[in-house]
């Protein structure tokens, strides 16, 4: 790390001083994708950030921001960070409640929103938020709405510009006066249990844990990214802020999670990180697809994929990998090439799952097809990132080695601890569950894990480990990845705690499933009508008696159960990065899992 670089608009201003008319960002909208410049993009930060200053901010003042993913999430992050404040990203699908309190918990004074939905949402709490001015970024359908502390944000950056030419060096003079250990943003977590936590992450966090990612796997000033995952979690301010400004990189924002496909075919990106719910997406995409195709083409995908994966399997083989190799990279050519093609990852060097468990069956599968899918793990504790495997020495079922100063031992209780420059700066308002979490320096990350030859394994949270009425010790996220891998089972909780056998509750991948019933003729009007067919629990029965042969008898699912609905966000069922959330599903779910466990 520089360390002359004291923060990280620091960092920012510096790269737009270097990259000036290279392409930063890039925006769909009306069919056209529209670019903004480095040399633009710092301009808008400095109106945004001096319009912030106009309205009374102090140092360390939290400022809100809420919305999807667009170009002014980012202007708006780096604005506040620029006059010493605090950014804190709220999910665009939070309900009002969630709004008020993290609102309220981190006493924000600004807030960003972005159009007449997220308006809707804000008006009614505006008597109970203390909030000097709330600016809203789209004013579509908003048209003569008026509101004493509501402006929109092109007459907000007219105060801004206005404000810079009287006072030209306000935003330097800012950034100057940041310390390393000022607060640059939190991060409230979307936790799978209770209220969200304000984690307080430093400018020196941040620049120190990018300095360790970039000496792993780089990002340069070619690299093309895409931008969809919620910027109010970590994940997504890892890659579309930290790395992409750190090398340089453009990042494209897609125009919905709808066109995710659609736009991922268009950019071509060169890196793409996802969560493991996407990536057993476009793998159940593919084998739904290819079951579709004529005799020929079907077989040859078969055929290939079954090299493929002999030939991924057998690195470290000499003998085994040559006679591999040389049947791979035909099929490859010939059929594997074009699938990535027509996926979009035609240029990827480097894709990332993180941000939850995933199967090792589903990296090998996606090596096979020719994109080097690698793993990585971190918390926003960790600013991000703990390890990752590393591009040119994968080992599948290992999320890597730990980031180069970043030291990563293992407690007597198989707990993982971590430190480094990256560990964050504590909770917010909340000492004793700081004082909880790091001890003595080390971050305890609540993940139980194994450091084999520099390799981490994660083996389960540590709360969610299931101890079995014989003493046995099962970490249930082994099998659900397992299940989940089968292009039927979208989602898989494991039951097991102080009992005789271990169960699941299952969650039917809907598109696959229902491909599969029209296929076979069998009739159906709803979700849960198809959940209750007998023909479609067999074929559940098969999939998940193909993953007990797979496992130890302790370990093997003797029952499950079929969820009748959905997940969704909004309801509580999953976190806004997909993760199940395991306590609240067994609570509502209770009689079914009692079902389960009755002779």
């Amino acid at each position: 790390m520089d360390r002359n670089m004291s923060s990280f608009p620091a960092l920012f201003f510096q790269q737009v001083e270097s990259c000036r008319d290279v392409v930063a960002l890039r925006r769909k909208q009306y069919g056209i994708w529209n670019r903004i410049t480095w040399r633009e993009y710092g301009q808008e930060v400095m109106e945004t950030a001096a319009a912030l200053l106009t309205t009374g901010l102090n140092t360390g003042d939290r400022v809100a921001i809420i919305g999807d993913n667009r170009p002014e999430w980012l202007i708006c992050h780096l604005a506040a960070m620029s006059v010493n404040c605090v950014t804190c990203g709220i999910y665009a699908t939070s309900a009002p409640e969630q709004v008020a309190y993290v609102v309220g918990h981190s006493e924000a004074k600004i807030l960003f929103i972005e159009n007449e939905e997220q308006v809707d949402k804000i008006l009614p709490l505006i008597p109970e938020l203390d909030v000097l001015q709330v600016v809203v970024w789209d004013p579509k359908g908003l048209w003569g709405f008026s509101h004493d502390k509501f402006i929109f944000f092109a007459e907000f950056i007219d105060t801004g510009r206005a404000y810079l030419q009287s006072n030209p060096d306000c935003i330097t003079e800012r950034i100057k006066a940041i310390e390393p250990r000022n607060t640059a943003m939190m991060i409230y977590t979307s936790g799978t249990t209770g209220r969200p936590k304000g984690a307080m992450i430093s400018h020196h966090n941040i620049l120190a844990i990018t300095d360790s990612f970039m000496k792993a796997n780089p990002l340069c000033q070619t690299d093309e990214l895409l931008s969809y995952l919620p910027l109010a979690h970590i994940y997504e301010n890892l890659i579309s802020l930290f790395l992409a400004i750190k090398g340089g990189a453009t990042v494209n924002f897609v125009e919905s999670m709808d066109t995710l496909v659609l736009n991922l075919r268009e950019v071509s990106p060169t890196v793409f990180a996802s969560v493991p719910r996407i990536w057993e997406k476009f793998a159940s995409m593919i084998e739904m697809k290819m079951s579709d195709a004529p005799f020929l083409k079907r077989n040859l995908y078969r055929i290939s994929i079954m090299i493929g994966l002999k030939y991924i399997r057998s690195h470290g083989k000499s003998k085994q990998f040559l006679w591999w190799a040389l049947l791979y990279y035909p099929c490859y050519w010939l059929v594997l090439y074009h699938l990535r093609r027509q996926l979009g990852f035609d240029r990827v060097r480097w894709a990332v799952c993180a941000a939850a468990p995933a199967s090792p069956e589903l990296f090998e599968y996606f090596n096979a097809l020719g994109i080097p899918l690698r793993e990585g793990y971190g918390q926003t504790e960790s600013s991000g990132v703990i390890a990752v495997q590393r591009i040119n020495r994968p080992r599948w079922g290992y999320v890597g080695e730990p980031l180069p100063d970043v030291e990563v031992k293992i407690a007597d209780d198989g707990e993982i601890l971590v430190r480094s420059e990256g560990v964050f700066q504590g909770y917010f308002k909340a000492p004793d569950l700081t004082a909880d979490t790091i001890k003595e320096g080390w971050l305890h990350t609540g993940d139980v894990g194994l450091l084999e030859d520099g390799f981490l394994k994660i083996l389960d949270r540590k709360k969610d480990i299931i101890v079995t009425a014989s003493g046995k010790n099962i970490t249930p996220a082994f099998i659900e990845n397992k299940l989940k891998f089968s292009s039927f089972i979208q989602d898989a909780v494991v039951i097991g705690e102080a009992r005789k056998y271990l169960t699941a509750l299952i969650l039917i991948d809907e598109d696959n499933v229902t491909k599969y019933a029209q296929d076979q003729r069998i009739p159906f009007t709803t979700f849960a009508d198809l959940t209750q067919n007998k023909k479609i629990r067999s074929l559940l029965d098969d999939e998940v008696r193909k993953v007990n042969q797979t496992l130890s008898a302790v370990e093997t699912i003797k029952k499950f159960a079929l969820l009748p609905r959905r997940f969704y966000e909004e309801d509580g069922d999953v976190t806004p990065t997909k993760k199940v959330k395991r306590h609240f599903l067994e609570k509502r779910y209770a009689n079914m899992i009692d079902n389960l466990y009755q002779t």
